[in-house]
């Protein structure tokens, strides 16, 4: 070894110190404890090897090559200082273990350059300032720390290799502010930074999804994807000292992490996880793209849809159009997306047309028809809109009809028990016969109106083809049968009263045969 700065090396008997500056090959054997007193430099043709446990306590340069033996475990770089302590590296520093504890300043350890950790780093006292030097920590697959705190923490950029979980010991301006990243499941890297600052000068705040009420105006936190890692999930910390009170008045209920949207110019919204015990939130979703993080308050998550179906209870014979309405009703404070509207048509009724209304008329939709089922597609449903459907169906089959109509979105619903309706009517058996033949054999010896009955009030008149009254009754028995009359044509005017209160009428003709052709 040759150099100028004092060098302490500890075996099991002895104590060699000199001073040094490493032009050549410097290795500290497991077991091996060795320090420096004043500024240690590894020149560009300097190689050394660290297995044991190596002393810092004043400045560290590297312009070499800095690493630990491959397969070892052991090999501690402790910078440990009572005045500032510059760490620089022209080249990587590849440590396995490091500590740094030095209570000289608030960031007494200022470092440029790239310093990869394979083991632990103990963060026991000391601010590591990387941000204004250029300077950042790679953790790599089995990275991991410890006592991170306020006292002592990454100030600048922190990078994560592997596929394990992290959480980053990163802060700013005096404040540990972790955020932390799920595993990934293969060799990733992730790389981060905290920014104890308002976002608004570089992200606007105001440039937000409808659904955003307030950005977190003090910190944000930058995560970037490399090396073509898998998606993860991300943890943000949030504390009373740096987190404004109207973010953490929202824990419970409100708070949800947010992303700024590069190509859409705006905030948009992730979600959130909630860990209040740990301070935490996470996004319920893997990652899909990175880039600037932060806390919101947004609008409750929850949509409140109904829907309601009804005929009105109208009266409908078979072979006659029934129409149905349809409400859809919006009753959050929150723009409901993907919106399904699904109406299961009963059986022995068909599809004819229909007809779209909404409150404030911007509502779009698609409508495809699959066998008996409609089904309306909404990609947005503004709060407070209404959408009225109305629905022409033509009746075939006689008897009881019960149509389901059911509403949903990507939200979860505050009240889904309103989330679907049921329609019962009936389809009556209504039925005017258009000839008869009264030849007394039993079959068709009367103008039989089938269903007669169903009406309150009802009043047939026949005419002949001259326009003469040639019967009428206000109360008809279903008996006209002819009689005194020749064969030919007639013509019916039935007039009835429907439950309502409302009259319908009906004409047609009757042909009277008591001899047919068989």
């Amino acid at each position: 070894m040759l150099g100028t700065l004092l060098l302490c090396g500890f075996g099991e008997t002895s104590l060699v110190c000199a001073q040094t500056t490493n032009y050549g090959t410097l290795k500290v054997n497991s077991g091996t404890i060795v320090s420096t007193l004043f500024d240690f430099e590894n020149k560009e043709e300097g190689e050394m090897t660290n297995d044991g446990e190596f002393y810092v306590f004043a400045n560290y340069a590297n312009k070499g090559k800095v690493g630990f033996t491959e397969g070892q475990t052991t090999g501690l770089t402790r910078f440990q200082g009572s005045a500032l302590q510059i760490i620089q590296g022209a080249r990587e520093i590849n440590l396995q273990h490091v500590l740094f504890q030095n209570a000289a300043q608030n960031e007494p350890f200022h470092l440029s350059g790239l310093m990869n950790i394979s083991g632990e780093a103990d963060f026991s006292d000391g601010i590591v300032q990387a941000n204004e030097f250029d300077g950042e920590i790679d953790f790599k697959e089995n990275g991991l720390t410890k006592n991170v705190s306020d006292a002592s923490f990454v100030d600048g950029l922190v990078s994560k290799s592997g596929d394990k979980a992290f959480t980053y010991p990163i802060g700013d301006k005096g404040y540990y502010r972790l955020d932390a990243i799920s595993a990934t499941g293969n060799n990733g890297d992730f790389r981060t930074q905290y920014f104890f600052e308002d976002p608004n000068s570089q992200y606007p705040r105001a440039n937000k999804e409808a659904q955003i009420n307030a950005i977190n105006d003090a910190e944000y936190w930058t995560m970037e994807k490399r090396d073509g890692a898998k998606d993860v999930k991300l943890s943000l910390s949030f504390r009373d000292v740096t987190t404004p009170a109207f973010i953490l008045g929202e824990v419970e209920t409100g708070m949800h992490i947010v992303r700024w949207d590069e190509t859409a110019q705006q905030w948009e919204d992730l979600g959130g996880e909630m860990d209040a015990a740990n301070q935490l939130i996470t996004t319920p979703e893997e990652l899909s793209a990175y880039g600037v993080f932060t806390m919101a308050t947004v609008q409750s998550s929850l949509t409140d849809l109904t829907i309601t179906k009804t005929s009105f209870e109208k009266m409908v014979w078979a072979g006659d159009d029934l129409e149905y309405e349809i409400r859809v009703q919006n009753n959050s404070d929150i723009t409901a997306t993907n919106v399904v509207i699904v109406d299961n048509l009963p059986d022995g009724t068909r599809y004819k047309s229909m007809t779209v209304e909404s409150a404030f008329g911007l509502l779009e939709y698609t409508l495809e028809t699959m066998g008996q089922s409609l089904i309306w597609t909404v990609p947005e449903f503004i709060s407070r809109d209404e959408m009225i459907i109305k629905l022409t169906v033509s009746t075939q089959e006689v008897g009881a009809i019960k149509n389901l109509v059911q509403v949903s979105s990507k939200e979860e619903d505050a009240e889904p028990s309103d989330n679907i309706d049921e329609d019962e009517n009936e389809v009556r058996e209504f039925f005017i016969p258009n000839i008869i033949t009264p030849n007394a054999d039993g079959e068709n010896d009367v103008f039989e109106i089938k269903g007669l009955s169903k009406f309150s009030q009802h009043k047939v008149t026949i005419i002949n083809r001259w326009g003469d009254h040639v019967f009428e009754s206000d109360d008809y028995k279903n008996n006209w049968d002819a009689d005194g009359l020749i064969d030919g044509t007639y013509f019916y005017v039935l007039e009835v009263t429907l439950d309502d209160g409302s009259r319908k009428t009906f004409k047609g003709w009757i042909q009277v045969m008591r001899n047919p052709i068989k």
